[in-house]
């Protein structure tokens, strides 16, 4: 049998003259990473709301098992939302990201610090939550990310009008 040469693929972006971006930026992965975290957040506060419902009524828990589960089935509901809407390649992903981490992180500071006891890792906490705030405010300017995220959809809408008119 002769050995036909592989025909080799065209680069993405030699195939199209669009410039939409092929692969996934490094910042998009990281906020699919972020978002499917807080989804799991969610259905695991979820999950131990109504496994310890007695338990946290019996001890007069400071935050409700029905606050707990609401909140949880919220957060894995945006969580499943945005990881849509990041697929999706929907242009409002962008801002709903940072705006629902933003959310996040509100909600944490505000359930510890008026409804927990106080904990020793206070500064552990602060400087995790600006980091992760850093991140996400630096992932959502970076340039690909910003690209991706804002042309995918744009570049999947039909064009009105032929540039021949």
């Amino acid at each position: 049998m002769k050995d036909l040469p592989l025909a080799q693929p065209e680069p993405d972006s030699a195939k199209s003259g669009d410039s939409i971006p092929r692969t996934r930026p490094f910042g998009v992965t990281l906020f699919l990473w972020m978002v499917l975290s807080l989804s799991v957040w969610g259905l695991l506060r979820l999950s131990a709301a109504l496994t310890w419902r007695d338990l946290l009524t019996q001890f007069h828990a400071s935050l409700s098992p029905l606050y707990l589960s609401i909140t949880g089935v919220g957060w894995a509901l945006a969580g499943v939302l945005l990881l849509w809407s990041i697929w999706a390649g929907k242009r409002w992903a962008h801002p709903a990201i940072p705006i629902a981490v933003t959310l996040w992180l509100a909600e944490y500071w505000i359930e510890r610090i008026f409804f927990e006891a106080s904990r020793a890792n206070l500064p552990f906490m602060l400087v995790l939550s600006l980091v992760l705030l850093t991140v996400t405010l630096l992932i959502t300017f970076n340039r690909n990310t910003k690209d991706f995220l804002l042309k995918s959809e744009e570049h999947e809408q039909p064009q009105e009008h032929s540039p021949s008119e």
